[in-house]
């Protein structure tokens, strides 16, 4: 029995072993792979531009939507960044003084936050209205044929900024100020996009936020679809 119990403990510990060295070999399979790809979108899309906006995640998010595989994304992400963890949990609410609002009316929530969609896609009726979640200014309302396509990029102070993409019409420009009962955009279905839906993001001090728990936290209530 003895000799069972140290015989199955030392498979135990090669098993081990071998698992750590096949994820190393993995992780340098994918780096060398994606490096060469992630150069050559970030010259060909609208990632510079983003970059200056929120830095190196948006980025990631960006390419990750537009067409390289998602896993590769994040990946990249932590080679670039030298980040263990690029998302908060479920759980942690962000805080703000400021009065939130749902950024549409009528929606259906068609997929949640995660590692690899660190945002919140609300499908709706298409041209329908999109108001920011808190008061605040446009810092860049671009247009685009790839990844998010035509998106506003809002700060909303003390760190809080959101991100509203795919929408068919953008209404407002960069720098101006805005409140929520202003129309920033209509729901659409540019750049990577399958049908008319907002995909929603929203960062603190440049970390992923879940919108959800961003949502519930602050309504008290579970964010549930209204169409």
């Amino acid at each position: 029995m003895v000799g069972d119990f140290f015989m199955k403990n030392k498979i135990s510990k090669i098993q081990k072993q071998v698992d750590r060295k096949f994820n190393l070999f993995a992780f340098n399979f994918f780096v060398k792979a994606i490096k060469p790809f992630s150069r050559f979108f970030r010259r060909v899309f609208e990632a510079s531009q983003i970059r200056q906006v929120f830095g190196v995640l948006v980025v990631s998010s960006f390419l990750s939507v537009s067409v390289l595989p998602s896993s590769y994304c994040t990946i990249q992400t932590k080679i670039d960044t030298n980040l263990t963890s690029v998302v908060v949990s479920d759980f942690e609410i962000l805080e703000t003084e400021q009065s939130v609002r749902l950024p549409v009316d009528s929606f259906m929530v068609t997929q949640g936050f995660s590692f690899f969609h660190p945002g919140l896609d609300l499908a709706a009726i298409k041209g329908s209205p999109v108001y920011p979640i808190m008061d605040g200014k446009v810092i860049a309302a671009s247009l685009g044929r790839f990844g998010y396509g035509n998106h506003v990029l809002i700060d909303h102070g003390s760190g809080i900024k959101s991100l509203y993409a795919h929408l068919a019409k953008i209404e407002v420009q960069e720098g101006e100020k805005v409140t929520q009962q202003s129309i920033i955009g209509l729901i659409g279905s540019t750049g990577r996009s399958t049908g008319p839906h907002l995909h929603l993001q929203i960062f603190q001090d440049g970390h992923w936020e879940n919108p959800r728990a961003f949502f519930e936290g602050y309504f008290g209530k579970k964010l549930a679809s209204t169409r």
